[in-house]
């Protein structure tokens, strides 16, 4: 029996010979961002499809991202890894985001992902190279996610990592629940966040930005009325007068241009009431009465 490659080499050695195609790499990924503190992971069609310029789109730190994938099978050379980056960075003005984080399986010398970062300025841009998604898939709360993707089994070294890992978190878990069985208070200040270090929990968002989120939605939501009253309107059902309804077409359009048209509208009931609760909830910490959606 072969024994694996020793120091992180085995999954170094196979991200790079990357045999499964498009469909696994964007899922994989979703999973390495989410391992690196990403949230809301929304992937577009790993499937195949259009995808707007974009893998999957998600937040961290207060800001929105898209996701690209990039794992060809061997080595490629700095300009083909260039090109790559800078048909994916498109992808932020369309998707109207902040940012890209780019992931692939190429390796990129620090010279390299610092010009690729300052191409991509004013945008923030996060680089996820070789060396890096091994370090990250070679941490042991990501083993399971090697398995999946590269089939990868655990050395007993590593079992005993990953268990050691687990009964902390069992611990801590148990810990808690005799502090809610004996000392109420404790308990509490237990899931208490210490604001002196550093977090993406709870944030403090700007006026500014609660203003910009609330305009974005309330964009969302009218170009999706306007979209019923349009076949409405088709169909005969309801007149509209015009002059109003010229400028409610170069209306949609702008908004069309503003944010990408396969962004705005919403095909099921979920969605819908997402966005609208969005506006009602930011509404209301401005000021306003609960359920003012009007637009």
């Amino acid at each position: 029996m072969n024994r694996r490659r020793a120091d992180g080499d085995e999954t170094w050695n196979r991200l790079l010979i990357w045999t499964k195609g498009q469909k696994s790499s964007e899922r994989l990924a979703a999973h390495i961002l989410v391992a690196d503190g990403f949230k809301s992971i929304d992937p577009s069609h790993p499937l195949g499809g259009k995808d707007g310029l974009k893998d999957l789109v998600a937040i961290k730190e207060n800001i929105t991202w898209i996701g690209a994938s990039y794992f060809p099978r061997g080595q490629k050379s700095y300009q083909v890894i260039k090109a790559k980056f800078l048909a994916d960075l498109i992808g932020i003005k369309k998707n109207n985001v902040k940012g890209l984080a780019f992931v692939t399986n190429q390796e990129l010398k620090l010279s390299e992902r610092s010009a690729l970062k300052k191409i991509g300025k004013p945008f923030t841009i996060e680089v996820y190279h070789l060396e890096r998604i091994t370090g990250i898939l070679n941490n042991p709360e990501n083993y399971g996610t090697r398995l999946e993707y590269l089939d990868i089994e655990l050395t007993k070294e590593e079992q005993l990592s990953f268990f050691e890992k687990r009964d902390q978190k069992i611990f801590g878990i148990t810990e808690k629940l005799e502090y809610l069985m004996t000392d109420y208070s404790a308990f509490k200040k237990s899931f208490e966040i210490d604001t002196s270090e550093d977090s993406d929990i709870f944030q403090n968002r700007t006026q500014d930005e609660v203003l910009s989120a609330i305009e974005r939605f309330v964009d969302q939501i009218w170009y999706n009325r306007h979209q019923m009253l349009k076949d409405r309107v088709a169909s005969k059902e309801q007149i509209v007068n015009a002059e109003i309804w010229k400028g409610a077409l170069q209306s949609a359009k702008r908004i069309e241009k503003k944010y990408g048209k396969e962004n705005l509208w919403h095909d099921s009931d979920f969605e819908w009431g997402m966005v609208n609760g969005k506006v009602s909830a930011l509404r209301w910490l401005l000021g306003d009465e609960w359920d003012t959606l009007d637009t």
